[in-house]
């Protein structure tokens, strides 16, 4: 039995405030339809992917309307979860009670490790350690299949907290044959929001895959890893057909800045490879430091006329100077910084 007599002396406290606990929290159940009064059937979806060895637990039953009395454990829970007060929402995270046929409590649990309150996250988090990993993975791909707006915006905000419990089940996902490009895109998504490096190497096989919105969420996932040592991956990018994969992977070169990216750029920026990438390569390497950007800003000036104009805007922003529009009074001042005792490309006043 959940013994909830501690937190019982704030019963008096919340029965004041104005607001009815439905205004802050949204409906416990994905099923539920308020404006209908009737509860949604949600049609059966393909099994989702387990490790060898593990059970996923069958669909949690549908529910009806849930019912919470006015006095009773579940409503003084959400109303302690609704509240402003830290200490009373930390109180409600550690007491939810743990069922694994139950929704709603896992669900008010999940909501916890997204509160502002580091306290609320860690009782959240501690309570979420007595629910098995392969309850909350399914819990996990119902809601981003079939729940509502704000039960899906809610799990994703806690997604960053729950790689170690779902990184085993996500990748099964990703590895087999027999699941549906649905959930193969919810893992993938699922991996990026987690931080699963790990999973980098099947989000890129995936990338090619030849259902463009699966590749695309493999992509993006990767944007959001954006794991290191992986230059020869985002190369092999620069060849997909899809224009949308090869901007990403000049950005990404960009960011990594590891070996062989920046003369990659320097290429396509120069006009000797990929003409429809070149203001996208030049954005990129404008992160780069002075001495790395100034030299090439003069040589694009130089060698590619289409973008001589952002390259003089870029070397003005820079130094400060307006030595014209031709690149040759840029030339000739490199050379003389480059042949002085010291080496500031930005002269100082």
């Amino acid at each position: 039995m959940l013994n909830l007599y501690p937190i019982f002396i704030v019963i008096a406290f919340l029965s004041q405030e104005g607001e009815s606990p439905g205004n802050r929290i949204p409906p416990a159940f994905p099923a539920w339809r308020q404006d209908s009064g009737v509860a949604n059937t949600v049609p059966e979806k393909a099994p989702v992917a387990a490790p060898p060895g593990v059970e996923i637990p069958p669909r949690a039953r549908e529910y009806s309307r849930p019912e919470s009395p006015p006095g009773s454990a579940v409503w003084l829970l959400h109303r302690m979860a609704a509240t402003d007060s830290p200490v009373l929402r930390q109180r409600a995270a550690e007491a939810w009670p743990i069922s694994e046929e139950d929704e709603k409590s896992l669900q008010a649990i999940l909501r916890g490790l997204s509160d502002p309150a580091e306290t609320v996250r860690a009782g959240a988090q501690q309570r979420l350690s007595g629910v098995r990993s392969s309850v909350i993975f399914a819990y996990v791909m119902r809601t981003m299949t079939a729940g509502a707006s704000e039960e899906v915006k809610a799990l994703d905000s806690a997604l960053p907290s729950l790689g170690n419990i779902l990184d085993t089940f996500l990748m099964e996902t990703l590895r087999t044959e027999l699941e549906t490009p649905e959930h193969k895109r919810i893992a993938a998504w699922c991996l990026g929001r987690t931080k699963v490096l790990e999973a980098a190497p099947l989000l890129f096989e995936l990338a090619w895959n030849s259902d463009p919105e699966l590749a695309k969420t493999a992509l993006d996932a990767l944007v959001t890893l954006m794991p290191p040592g992986t230059t020869p991956q985002w190369l092999l990018l620069l060849d997909h057909p899809d224009p949308y994969f090869k901007a990403h992977a000049v950005r990404a070169l960009a960011i990594l800045r590891e070996p062989g990216s920046f003369e990659k750029l320097r290429l396509i920026s120069l006009g000797q490879l990929e003409p429809e990438l070149q203001m996208t390569a030049l954005r990129a390497l404008s992160t780069y430091p002075d001495d790395t950007l100034v030299p090439l800003l003069v040589e694009i000036m130089e060698a590619n006329r289409g973008l001589a104009a952002y390259a003089l805007q870029l070397l003005r922003q820079r130094t400060s100077m307006d030595l014209g529009n031709h690149p040759g009074p840029w030339r000739e001042w490199l050379n003389t910084m480059a042949a002085g005792p010291s080496y500031p490309l930005v002269p100082g006043e």
